[in-house]
C-alpha cells in the first residue's frame, strides 16, 4: 500500500501561509484584548458604581437630618431651600421628597428643566443663573436661584415627570440603574428615619456620566493598544515574508538569466509546495522542455524539406476533398425538396436551387448574380421580399414565419427562414433563405381537424345513448318478470328516453351548425337536482352500485342544465366502465365551500385507477380498449366555460376521484 502523504507547512500555498499568519495574529490579539478588557471593564464598572453609591449614601445622610427637621417643624420654605441646595450638588439630577400626602421634587439639570417647562428665553436665562426647578404638591414648578431667590413661580409642568416609571428600590436592592435621557443614572429611594420613626421617603437620581467617561477612556486605551499590536504584527509578518519570498525570488531570477543566455541545464531546488515551489518546478519543466525542443528543432531543421513536400501533398489532397465536398453539397442543395437561396454581402444571389425556381417561377440561370431586391420585385413575390428584406440588408437577426402568396399554381403558403451567415471576427458574409410550400401540409391538417370534430360528435352521441339503453333494458327486464313494476317504471323510463333523444337532436343540430359545443345558456338551478337527473338511469339499472351523498341545502349555480348534466354523465360513465368486473361502488357527492363562493361536485369510483392521471383531460387520451378519449376533454371545456375547474386524483387499483368546482350563484 502507498504511504499516506502527510501535510506539512511547505505544502501550503504562500497565500495560505500569509492568511494563516495574519489570521492567527489577529485572533490572538483579539483574544488577549477581550480576555483583558472584559474583566477589567466589569471590575471598573463595579468599583466606580460602588463609589457612586457610597457618595450618594453619604450625601443622603448629610441632608437627612435637615429634611427631618423641616418636616417636623413644618417649614415649607426651609424644605424648598434644602431641596434646592441638595439638587445643586455635583452629579445630582433629581431630588424627590414624600412626607405623608405631600410630595416635593427638585432638579438643577438644565435639560430636564427645559423639557418640563418649555424652551422660552426666560427659562433659558434662568437656567444660565444655575436655577433649580422645585415642583410642589400641586404639580406646578418654581425656579429657585442662588441664595433661595425665586426667579419664577407657578410654572405649569408640560411633560410627565422623568421618575414616574422608575421601579421602586427595595431593601435587597436599594440602588438601580435607570435610563435618563440618552444615558443611564443611579436611582435610590430611602426612608427618612430618626429614633425608629419614619418621616418620609427621599428619592435621588445620580448621574453616571463620569462612570461612562471612565469606561469610554478605558476602551479607547485598549483599542489603541490593539491597533498598535496589530501594526507591530503586520510589521513582523512583513519581515517574515521578506525572508520567505525574497531569497527564493533571487534564485529564480539568477536561474532565468542563465537560461536566457542558453544555459538550459540550470535547475532550481524545490523546498516546498507553495507558489514559489510551484514556480521552481514550472521553471525546471520549462527549461527541460526548452532543451528537448531545441534538440527537436535541430532535428526538424534537418528534415524540413521532406516535411514541406509531405505537407504540400496533404494540402493538395485536402483541396481535392474540399472540391468534392463542395460539389456534393451543391448537388444536395440542387436536389433538396426545399427552396434554398443564398446571398452575398451586397444582397446578390449566389445560390438558387431548382426547388426555389419551381416555387417562385424563376429559372436558376436568370436568378444567379441578380440582386434579391430585383429578383423579388414583381407581383406577389414582393411579399417574400418584404418578409426577408431586413435580413438581406446586413441584419444579424434571423426571420422565421409563414408568407401567403398567389403564384401561378394558385394561392400557396410558404414557410420561410432567413438567417445571416456569420464568419470570422463576427462578420456578416451574406444571408441564406430557406422556404418550403406548406399548402399540402395545411390541407392535411384541416382534414385531420375535421376528422377530430367528427370523432367528438360521435363521442357526444354515445353519452345520451347510455341512459336510453339502460332504460330500455330496465323496462324489458321488468316487462318479462314484474309487470306491476313495468307499469310503474314505464312513464319515467319513456320520458327519460324521450329526453335523451331530444338532447341528441339538439346536440347534433348544434354540432352541424357551429362545429363546436352548444353555446352556454345559463339559468339559476340547484346542482343537487342536476346530480339526481344524471344518476337516475344508473340508479335504476342492474349491476351498477351507485349512491349519492348530497348537501342538505340547495346548491344554487348559474349554469346550462343540459351541459352540466352531460359533464356528470361523462364522468359517471367512465366510473361505470372502470368498475366493470370489479367489486366497489360509485359515490356522487356535493358540498358548498366554507366561504360560500363555490360549489363542489365529486364523483368517486373504486375502479382500476389511472397511471397518468394528469393526462386524462387531454383530447384523444384514453386507457380503454374502445373510446376516443374525448369525454373528459369535453367535460373540462364545459366546466371552464362555466368559469369553474375540474381536476382528478387516482391511484392504480384504488380508484379515481373527479372533483368539479363551479362558482356559486350570487
Amino acid at each position: 500500500m502507498r504511504a499516506e502523504k502527510r501535510l506539512s507547512l511547505g505544502d501550503l500555498s504562500l497565500t495560505t501561509k500569509v492568511t494563516l499568519t495574519l489570521g492567527l495574529g489577529f485572533v490572538a490579539a483579539l483574544g488577549l484584548f477581550l480576555a483583558a478588557l472584559v474583566p477589567l471593564e466589569r471590575e471598573q464598572h463595579g468599583r466606580l458604581l460602588e463609589q457612586n453609591k457610597r457618595l450618594l449614601s453619604t450625601l443622603r445622610d448629610k441632608y437627612q437630618r435637615d429634611f427631618i427637621h423641616d418636616i417636623v417643624s413644618e417649614s415649607g420654605e426651609s424644605t424648598v431651600i434644602d431641596m434646592a441646595d441638595m439638587a445643586r450638588q455635583q452629579g445630582i439630577l433629581w431630588v424627590g421628597l414624600e412626607a405623608g400626602s405631600d410630595s416635593l421634587a427638585a432638579t438643577a439639570d438644565s435639560a430636564t428643566i427645559e423639557r418640563l417647562l418649555g424652551g422660552s428665553p426666560a427659562i433659558k436665562a434662568s437656567s444660565a443663573e444655575a436655577a433649580v426647578l422645585v415642583i410642589g404638591p400641586n404639580g406646578r414648578g418654581s425656579l429657585i436661584g442662588p441664595g433661595g431667590r425665586r426667579l419664577a413661580e407657578g410654572r405649569e409642568i408640560r411633560d410627565a415627570l422623568p421618575v414616574a416609571g422608575f421601579p421602586r428600590a427595595s431593601s435587597q436592592e436599594p440602588f438601580r440603574e435607570v435610563p435618563w435621557g440618552r444615558e443611564t443614572a443611579l436611582h435610590s429611594v430611602a426612608p427618612l428615619r430618626a429614633a425608629d420613626e419614619t418621616f418620609g421617603d427621599l428619592s435621588l437620581v445620580y448621574s453616571l456620566a463620569e462612570l461612562h467617561r471612565s469606561e469610554a477612556l478605558t476602551r479607547r486605551t485598549f483599542y489603541g493598544v490593539l491597533a498598535a499590536s496589530f501594526a507591530l504584527l503586520v510589521l513582523l509578518v512583513n519581515l517574515l515574508l521578506s525572508r520567505i519570498v525574497l531569497a527564493p525570488v533571487r534564485r529564480v531570477m539568477d536561474a532565468m538569466r542563465q537560461a536566457s543566455r542558453g544555459e538550459l541545464r540550470v535547475r532550481l531546488p524545490v523546498h516546498s509546495r507553495d507558489e514559489l515551489g510551484s514556480m521552481a518546478e514550472s521553471f525546471n519543466v520549462m527549461v527541460s522542455e526548452l532543451e528537448i525542443a531545441k534538440r527537436g528543432i535541430e532535428d526538424y531543421s534537418r528534415n524540413l524539406e521532406a516535411m514541406v513536400g509531405e505537407r504540400t501533398r496533404e494540402l493538395r489532397a485536402s483541396e481535392e476533398t474540399l472540391i468534392t465536398v463542395k460539389n456534393h453539397l451543391a448537388t444536395v442543395i440542387a436536389n433538396v425538396a426545399t427552396g434554398v437561396v443564398s446571398l452575398d454581402e451586397s444582397g446578390r444571389v449566389t445560390t438558387f436551387n431548382g426547388r426555389a425556381g419551381e416555387i417562385l417561377g424563376v429559372a436558376a440561370e436568370d436568378a444567379i448574380g441578380r440582386p434579391i431586391t430585383e429578383l423579388l420585385a414583381d407581383g406577389e413575390r414582393r411579399r417574400l421580399l418584404e418578409f426577408v428584406g431586413g435580413a438581406c440588408q446586413g441584419g444579424r437577426e434571423a426571420r422565421q414565419g409563414q408568407v401567403q402568396m398567389k403564384l401561378a399554381q394558385g394561392t400557396h403558403t410558404l414557410s420561410v427562414v432567413a438567417s445571416p451567415l456569420v464568419g470570422e471576427a463576427d462578420r456578416v458574409l451574406g444571408t441564406v433563405i430557406v422556404f418550403d410550400d406548406l399548402t399540402q401540409i395545411l390541407a392535411t391538417q384541416r382534414l385531420s381537424a375535421w376528422k377530430e370534430a367528427v370523432e367528438r360528435v360521435i363521442h357526444e352521441i354515445k353519452n345520451p345513448l347510455t341512459p336510453v339503453g339502460l332504460s330500455a333494458q330496465t323496462l324489458l327486464t321488468a316487462f318479462e318478470h314484474d309487470r306491476a313494476r313495468f307499469d310503474q317504471m314505464f312513464p319515467s323510463a319513456v320520458q327519460m328516453i324521450l329526453d335523451s333523444v331530444r338532447d341528441l337532436r339538439a346536440l347534433i343540430g348544434e354540432f352541424t351548425q357551429f362545429s363546436r359545443l352548444p353555446e352556454v345558456v345559463r339559468q339559476r338551478l340547484d346542482a343537487n337536482d342536476v346530480i339526481r337527473e344524471a344518476v337516475a338511469p344508473y340508479a335504476a339499472g342492474e349491476g351498477v352500485r351507485l349512491r349519492t351523498a348530497l348537501a342538505d341545502t340547495p346548491l344554487l349555480v348559474d349554469a346550462d342544465r343540459p351541459q352540466l348534466r352531460r359533464v356528470l354523465l361523462n364522468v359517471i360513465n367512465n366510473g361505470v366502465e372502470a368498475l366493470a368486473g370489479r367489486p366497489g361502488e360509485i359515490v356522487v357527492s356535493s358540498a358548498a365551500a366554507d366561504d360560500g363562493r363555490s360549489v363542489t361536485l365529486t364523483v368517486r369510483d373504486e375502479g382500476c385507477g389511472v397511471e397518468d392521471v394528469e393526462r386524462i383531460f387531454e383530447p384523444y387520451y384514453t386507457t380503454k380498449v374502445k373510446g376516443t378519449g374525448l369525454g373528459l376533454a369535453i367535460a373540462r371545456q364545459i366546466v371552464e366555460e362555466h368559469g369553474g375547474a375540474i381536476r382528478a386524483e387516482s391511484r392504480l387499483d384504488a380508484g379515481t376521484t373527479i372533483v368539479i368546482r363551479l362558482p356559486a350563484a350570487r
